[in-house]
């Protein structure tokens, strides 16, 4: 019936509002202790935390004790003591809240302290005892394994303030009540047998020796059944060099035993004048000793205190590193000028935390020293940018991380510049679209035109990689005028990262911008004077090639130079029908049409029976109409030696047109037909005594009695082949009457002087236009047939 009571007022106590904590999960472990222990939660903040219950109806007798442990934990705060958060009592229970631990004998079990670990704990307890004895002027009465707990630190924290009591309290408990302590006679000191009395005859601290002895067996080598297993010889476990103080701290006789407080300041001499001595000297110890007065050392001794924590970091326990040394290094970084050293011992111990965590403790800070006036450390944090981007939201890179990076394009130091460039890619990803394409661009910009060249090259490489990040509107237009800067850049390296960097964007850009930008930017340093340079031109102008390739191949047939060959059009530019065998020449390549057409029009026309040229009635037409016009012209002279003014109406007139090329219009845009037919009458029908009447041309006409004027000479005219017949009427019917009077004054200035006449300048802009058109085709054809008008082209 009690049982039950007692488990519903434990229940009562456990959902009291009165206690804003909420108990979970019972730990269970060695039951030598009046508490028992629960994780809990705080209501307010869901702070993690421990709550010991002593349950009063089932321990009435020990009532006093708890009621003790209460007042002792509230007063005495020190390191090594364990925090009370808060305490309650109701009439079945009392609990106290304290910060979250586990107690050190699951630890123990757990086989996870090695020697190291055990001396760093014991030194930390020692200072605590040393505290309560020397300083608190109170004698703990209650050291034992069940005492020590370990917090979320990894820290070893001293409780079981059971029998507390100070030296100047009315009434001392631990006279009174110290035999009702779990397991009292196992733990008790040899005079103590007597009665608890004994102890206000002799100095309060020889009794936390003597347990404080015992501890240290009981860690190293376990749970002890009675006082003689710790005045044996066998040290077992117990490191040789803590073994001679142990044997001091353990002493049967009261006066022989050394004080906590000797045995503390015995394992820190550095001399190690005592036998047995600086056990307590170790890398960890040291290191904790010093973590209390970082942010006060100096810079030297700051740097020492790094440099040894880089070293030994790895035989702490994980949460002693994220708990309390990360603290004190943040605070060190942000308010003592820690420095870059410590920067990277900070990345370290971040690395074992959570995403999450890293970015409520770290990032703050982290975020806040990029607004740093120290050089150095801006330029640490640039360098270890990588290592900790994770740790800041979008909204606090664009906020304020970004910002702050900024500046860095703009300092006067060059490492800085570059570092800030070889930052973007790593924080792009997490920029919001108006910071990259505005800020990140503008800044980008700058830096390209860097004095330094390693920053140029830099710059033109970091583009390139965040080539996908920038705009799809203003990515293409950006980059190619970033990229094609560079080709230009004296410095080699800035060049082939030019080339690299269009390589890998080909896919960026269009065709046409490959064709019409990049492609003349890149062929000049195919014969770049480095031979880097030159190799990756040839590699970066292939791909372009492939593409500009890969494109054109999908384009369709159907074009205008596929209409100009295959479909003669007339003068209204309407494509007229042509038969199966034109449309077949039409699809052959420019080049073999026109070397075919040339070499028939050379060949020697067909002969009648007599061996004579056989004309045909076209050409019997077309030289009768010649030699009207001629004689109009001038009636003493002769037409078959071409004239400056008379050169279309020669071409016409003497044109001889091979049957496979029938029917050959006046409109062929191309005109090579009647270059080679003029060709040939030149070459193999011409008199030789005709070339004269180039040199002395006919008489010019009179306005009244003469032709319309002709298109004498091939730059002043609307074609720039020679024109048939059937053209001449239509040419003569469109000529202006100032070309009439330039022609004529030509003429007659020609005869007078006996000279070549010269070409009018007097055209039409559309003649002008006409005949850059058609001059690159004629060239092919003088240059494998010069006759001597060469000079008037």
């Amino acid at each position: 019936m009690d049982f039950l009571k007692s488990t519903i007022a434990s229940i009562a106590a456990k959902t009291n509002s009165a206690f804003p904590y909420t108990l979970t999960e019972k730990v269970e472990f060695q039951n030598d202790t009046i508490w028992n222990l629960h994780h809990a939660t705080r209501r307010s903040d869901n702070l993690s935390c421990s709550v010991f219950e002593f349950d009063i109806n089932s321990q009435r007798s020990r009532l006093a004790l708890a009621r003790n442990a209460v007042k002792k934990l509230r007063t005495l705060r020190y390191p090594g003591i364990i925090k009370v958060l808060d305490t309650y009592e109701s009439d079945s229970s009392i609990l106290i809240a304290t910060e979250h631990v586990i107690p050190l004998d699951i630890l123990i079990q757990s086989d996870s302290l090695n020697s190291d670990l055990i001396k760093w704990g014991l030194y930390s307890i020692a200072n605590s005892v040393k505290f309560i004895n020397v300083e608190a002027s109170s004698v703990h009465g209650n050291i034992r394994e069940s005492s020590i707990f370990i917090s979320d630190s990894g820290e070893w924290k001293l409780s079981g303030f059971e029998l507390l009591t100070s030296t100047k309290d009315e009434e001392p408990i631990i006279y009174t009540f110290g035999g009702l302590v779990p397991d009292a006679r196992r733990y008790a000191a040899p005079e103590i047998k007597g009665g608890w009395d004994i102890l206000k005859k002799q100095p309060h601290h020889l009794l936390d020796s003597y347990l404080f002895g015992a501890l240290i067996f009981e860690v190293f080598n376990g749970r002890f059944a009675t006082s003689d297993q710790l005045q044996s010889s066998m040290r077992k476990n117990i490191p040789a060099e803590l073994f001679g103080p142990f044997k001091k701290l353990v002493q049967p006789v009261p006066r022989q035993r050394a004080s906590v407080k000797q045995f503390v300041d015995v394992g820190r001499d550095e001399r190690k004048e005592t036998p047995g001595s600086g056990f307590f000297k170790t890398d960890m110890i040291d290191l904790t000793e010093g973590l209390e007065n970082l942010s006060l050392q100096s810079e030297y001794e700051r740097d020492i205190f790094v440099k040894e924590l880089n070293h030994v970091q790895d035989k702490f326990p994980a949460s002693y590193l994220r708990k309390r040394v990360l603290p004190e290094l943040l605070s060190c970084f942000e308010f003592s000028s820690g420095g870059p050293k410590i920067l990277g011992v900070i990345l370290d111990i971040s690395q074992t935390m959570t995403p999450e965590d890293c970015q409520a403790v770290v990032g703050p800070t982290i975020a806040k020293m990029f607004s740093s006036p120290d050089r150095a450390i801006r330029l640490a944090l640039l360098e270890s940018l990588p290592r900790y981007i994770d740790y800041f939201s979008s909204k606090t890179i664009n906020e304020k991380v970004f910002q702050d990076i900024s500046t860095g394009f703009t300092d006067v130091a060059p490492a800085v510049r570059e570092q800030t460039v070889k930052a973007v890619l790593v924080i792009v990803p997490k920029l919001s679209e108006r910071n990259i394409n505005n800020d990140l661009l503008r800044y980008l910009a700058r830096v390209q035109n860097d004095e330094q060249p390693g920053i140029r090259t830099n710059t033109t490489i970091c583009l390139g990689k965040i080539a996908n990040n920038l705009g799809p509107h203003t990515r293409a237009r950006v980059l190619s005028t970033a990229f094609t800067r560079s080709l230009r850049d004296p410095f080699v390296h800035a060049r082939n990262a030019a080339l690299m960097a269009l390589a890998v964007t080909v896919d960026i850009f269009s065709p046409d911008d490959c064709c019409n930008k990049l492609l003349p930017a890149i062929c000049p340093t195919l014969l770049d004077r480095e031979k880097l340079v030159r190799v990756q031109a040839h590699k970066t102008m292939e791909i372009y090639l492939n593409k500009v390739n890969h494109h054109a191949a999908t384009m369709p047939d159907a074009g205008s130079a596929q209409a100009l060959s295959s479909q003669p059009t007339s003068q209204a530019g309407t494509p007229k029908p042509v038969d199966g065998e034109q449309q077949a020449a039409g699809d052959a390549s420019w080049t073999g049409w026109a070397i075919n057409g040339f070499a028939k029009r050379l060949n020697i026309d067909e002969t009648d029976d007599h061996g004579l040229p056989v004309r045909s009635e076209r050409e019997s037409s077309d030289s009768s109409s010649t030699a009207g016009h001629a004689a109009g012209i001038s009636a003493g002279s002769s037409v078959t030696g071409p004239s400056s003014s008379t050169s279309s109406l020669a071409f016409g007139s003497t044109a001889t047109q091979p049957s496979k090329f029938d029917p050959i219009t006046d409109d062929d845009d191309f005109g090579w037909g009647d270059m080679d037919s003029t060709h040939d009458m030149t070459l193999n029908n011409a008199p030789e005594d005709d070339w004269g009447a180039f040199d002395d041309p006919a008489p010019a006409p009179t306005p009244a009695s003469a032709p319309a004027p002709v298109r004498s000479v091939i730059s002043t005219t609307t074609a720039t082949r020679p024109a048939a017949p059937s053209r001449l009427a239509s040419v003569t019917s469109a000529t202006t009457t100032r070309t009439t009077a330039s022609v004529t004054r030509t003429m007659q200035t020609g005869k007078l002087s006996g000279q070549k006449p010269a070409a009018t300048k007097s055209h039409s802009i559309a003649a002008h236009k006409q005949q850059k058109k058609k001059e690159s085709i004629f060239a092919d054809a003088d240059a494998d047939g010069d006759d001597g008008w060469g000079d008037q082209w």
